[in-house]
């Protein structure tokens, strides 16, 4: 849902809506993403469910023409339309933008971990196994090396026994 509130595009100066969207998530990042709809499939749709203008700033590597409005470029190639950065390759570009961020204070390069809690109680037969056996005299134990890896028995075998 468009708040009515405009912020400042980081790069260019430019005038851009503040929205509220379902699909950011919390807790990876900040919680707040700056949309390219062109290069990013949900970005992409959310632009074309609500009328937004799709602006595209990434061509392809081998200099064929794409339709933006008709899909999604999610591959890396150069950037496009994007003022001083124009003609950059993905790795070029991400740096020099870093650097201008750094440079003026207004960012700085970080490393965010897609990593998720993982529960034990989920894990199921066709899933990696866990090795781990429970020794009488001491507990869970994890499987001794010379053991791995662990093969499960097949489901026949376990229906005879």
């Amino acid at each position: 849902m468009p708040l009515g509130i405009f912020v400042e595009h980081p790069l260019t100066g430019e005038e851009v809506p503040l929205w509220v969207a379902n699909f950011v998530l919390m807790s990876y990042g900040t919680g707040a993403v700056m949309a390219v709809p062109g290069h990013d499939e949900r970005d992409w749709e959310f632009a074309k469910k609500h009328g937004l203008p799709i602006r595209q700033v990434i061509a392809p590597s081998d200099g064929r023409e794409i339709d933006i409005e008709a899909e999604v470029f999610i591959d890396k190639g150069v950037t496009v339309n994007s003022g001083d950065y124009d003609g950059l390759d993905y790795e070029a570009a991400f740096n020099a933008i870093a650097d201008h961020f750094e440079e003026t204070g207004r960012g700085r390069r970080t490393i965010n971990y897609r990593l998720r809690d993982w529960g034990v109680s989920r894990q199921r037969y066709w899933g990696c196994p866990i090795p781990m056996i429970l020794c009488d005299g001491c507990g869970p134990v994890p499987v001794p090396e010379d053991e791995l890896p662990v093969v499960l028995p097949e489901r026949r075998q376990m229906m005879q026994q």
